[in-house]
């Protein structure tokens, strides 16, 4: 069978060099790993958010525009009144004579 008295020395030959050599592995490979991770996904969140904000930034200019459109419209249908209600009442006007 096995012998538990050979367990002891396997542990603490694991518990010495064991534990240590993946400290230094888990400080040196995983924690640099973590932060590319983490940065890549701030830098996606920040990404978002800017590209949120340039489409709010269309959409608020689009708007605008939109307004200007509609105000030129109410303009020329308010011309276009004027001209109807002017010559319908009177002769149009002589050339200087």
């Amino acid at each position: 069978m096995f012998d538990f008295a050979l367990l002891i020395p396997l542990l603490a030959i694991f518990f010495i060099f064991g534990v240590p050599i993946m400290a230094v592995a888990t400080h040196f490979v995983l924690r640099p790993m973590v932060r590319d991770v983490i940065g890549a996904i701030h830098g996606k969140a920040q990404a978002e958010a800017e590209d949120l904000t340039n489409r709010v930034s269309r959409l608020e200019q689009a708007i605008l525009d939109q307004g200007t459109q509609i105000d030129r419209l109410v303009e020329a249908e308010s011309f276009r009144r004027q001209l109807e209600a002017g010559g319908r009442g009177s002769d149009p006007p002589s050339l200087g004579g």
